[in-house]
């Protein structure tokens, strides 16, 4: 299956939200939340940090997996404000990605049912798509919110399904488009096709080799496919 054919067979269009959307932590580095989490956590355990959190701390996201992990819920809740809080800051400096505000527009105009699906929390992704005047092309966020169980995180299909449940569609009518491999895992388990956009070096063989469907180094390719599809209509 080409790009047209996929685009052509897919009804309800996902897209992550760091990558295909923005550079989230383009002016506010992964790093430096990473850091200010672990003062979050220094502060319940000292200088000495419990598992394998060292060993991730550029990773936010991973750090809060492996908090939810210990299986203190309040100390998961104080971590994932925190994440929360500096991901909103964050988007304030986010670089939106090329191309993208034309592949949801596309979208809109050949009658996608549009989602944003994200580990990212649903206030970062709602303050960026405010800011950019974006939320009139999507028709729902799905991203995690307060009180969810980090490890529902993707790799996980629980937030894809969700999406596909909101959209009010099915699985083998959606195509989830994501830059990382937990991405194209996630979209397989959840049964959906899965675009992999790849955009840095060495990622196009790493989505190939997890068994995205197709591969895209520009968002303006997928924007051309829809586009076409908008002006061709089959739906």
């Amino acid at each position: 299956m080409n790009l047209t054919e996929l685009v052509g067979a897919t009804r309800c269009l996902m897209i992550d939200f760091d990558g295909p959307v923005c550079a989230v932590f383009a002016g506010y580095p992964a790093a430096t939340v990473a850091n200010e989490l672990c003062a979050v956590i220094r502060s319940r355990f000292g200088a000495e940090l419990p598992l394998n959190l060292d060993e991730h701390h550029a990773d936010p996201l991973r750090m809060l997996v492996e908090v939810a992990s210990l299986g203190d819920d309040e100390l998961t809740r104080e971590v994932a404000a925190a994440c929360r809080d500096a991901e909103i800051t964050a988007t304030g400096t986010a670089t939106p990605t090329p191309g993208t505000e034309d592949v949801l527009r596309a979208a809109q105009a050949a009658g996608y049912r549009t989602a944003i699906v994200s580990n990212n929390a649903t206030e970062a992704i709602d303050a960026y798509l405010r800011r950019h005047n974006l939320f009139r092309y999507v028709s729902v966020v799905v991203a995690r919110f307060d009180g969810m169980d980090p490890r529902l995180l993707k790799p996980n299909p629980f937030l894809l399904d969700r999406a596909v449940a909101a959209l009010e569609g099915q699985s083998d009518e959606a195509t989830f488009i994501g830059d990382s491999v937990s991405d194209v895992v996630a979209g397989r388990a959840a049964g959906v096709r899965t675009i992999g956009y790849a955009n840095k070096p060495g990622k196009r063989d790493r989505l190939t080799d997890a068994g995205a469907d197709i591969v895209i180094e520009s968002m303006q390719d997928l924007a051309v496919n829809l586009r076409h599809a908008a002006a061709n209509p089959t739906r």
